[in-house]
């Protein structure tokens, strides 16, 4: 009973922060989420384990979070150029479940990596 307690206040505050956010620190959320399903993905993988559930997570929070919040009318170039490294990201994560292959799960988090301290420094100025 208190563990059910404990993850429904978890629950409500973690939507409570959500809708308490602006856009960028949105961002520098699902950027967090993709490196928590990334991190479990590169465990599970060493450990010789398939970690299905957080590909598709990771993925789909690149698709929908990400790629899918681009604005190519006002971002242009920077919004063309995020596309690219969002559907390369995605094409990674795809080879990198095939061939059960860490280091590319660990390709895909140091690319993104420099991306969301960006999108931290953004929002911690507002």
């Amino acid at each position: 009973m208190v563990n059910k307690a404990a993850l429904k206040y978890a629950d409500s505050n973690s939507l409570t922060s959500v809708m308490a956010a602006d856009a960028r620190e949105l961002i520098v959320l699902i950027h967090q989420r993709i490196f928590d399903h990334l991190n479990t993905a590169k465990v599970a993988l060493e450990k010789n384990e398939m970690p299905a559930d957080s590909f598709i997570k990771a993925s789909d929070l690149i698709v929908k979070g990400l790629l899918g919040c681009l604005d190519h009318e006002k971002g242009k170039e920077i919004a063309a150029n995020l596309s690219l490294i969002y559907v390369w990201a995605i094409q990674e994560l795809i080879c990198a479940r095939a061939e059960r292959s860490a280091d590319k799960v660990q390709d895909v988090i140091n690319t993104l990596n420099p991306l969301y301290e960006a999108w931290v420094e953004i929002s911690d100025r507002t």
